[in-house]
């Protein structure tokens, strides 16, 4: 298998992300920078007891309740369900999610990549960048290779999403924290549309102040 991913010794590209950030503590503001005219909360799936991908608002309407961008899973699921994987955008929709992306870009082929460096199979050492509590390695490569990253070997391939994704264009920033259910987006009002708008990504129209679960 080709990779297509380049690890990064120069981790400058992130200066406008780590500039850009706010504290801790301030929402989707420690994972995205402000700027952008847009967010959205893109929620992870859980899963059924038969192994089917569930939304949340398939949850929601089953306990008679509402889903919004500040939604928290607790807040929806039964003592049954099982929670949506944190940490990581589902493989299945992450080549969907790059689809929609691409489309709201003019460098899609030259793309950052930003990689908690505290993933236990990671075997790479190198300058890394700081963003609140977290840190992390780089890469660059086209869009697509975002679903190269994960705990590769002989005969097994566990896939891991990307924590930071952003064009050399800085048309958007997609952040996907390894404590949380969700990933979050910010980019143009137009990319915010098509993002909530389709039917293949449970999405929803965010804010920068918005808490995270």
């Amino acid at each position: 298998m080709l990779f297509r991913l380049r690890p990064l010794a120069d981790v400058s590209p992130a200066a406008w992300i780590q500039a850009g950030v706010g504290d801790f503590d301030s929402g989707v503001h420690a994972l995205l920078p402000a700027g952008f005219a847009a967010y959205a909360r893109l929620l992870h799936p859980a899963e059924s007891a038969d192994g089917r991908p569930l939304r949340w608002r398939e949850l929601a309407e089953r306990s008679g309740r509402a889903v919004d961008s500040r939604t928290r899973f607790k807040d929806i699921a039964g003592p049954e369900d099982e929670e949506p994987r944190a940490g990581s955008f589902p493989e299945e929709l992450l080549p969907v999610l790059c689809e929609v992306l691409a489309a709201h870009t003019g460098t899609p082929e030259h793309c950052y990549f930003g990689l908690w460096d505290g993933w236990g199979w990671l075997d790479a050492d190198g300058p890394v960048f700081h963003l609140p509590g977290r840190d992390h390695l780089l890469y660059e490569g086209p869009l697509d290779a975002a679903t190269e990253f994960g705990d590769r070997g002989p005969g097994y391939f566990f896939p891991q999403s990307p924590s930071l994704i952003w064009p050399e264009d800085r048309a958007w920033c997609v952040a996907t924290d390894v404590d949380l259910d969700s990933t979050y987006v910010g980019g143009s009002a137009r990319l915010v549309e098509d993002l909530t708008g389709g039917s293949r990504l449970e999405a929803l129209p965010a804010e920068l102040s918005d808490p995270l679960g």
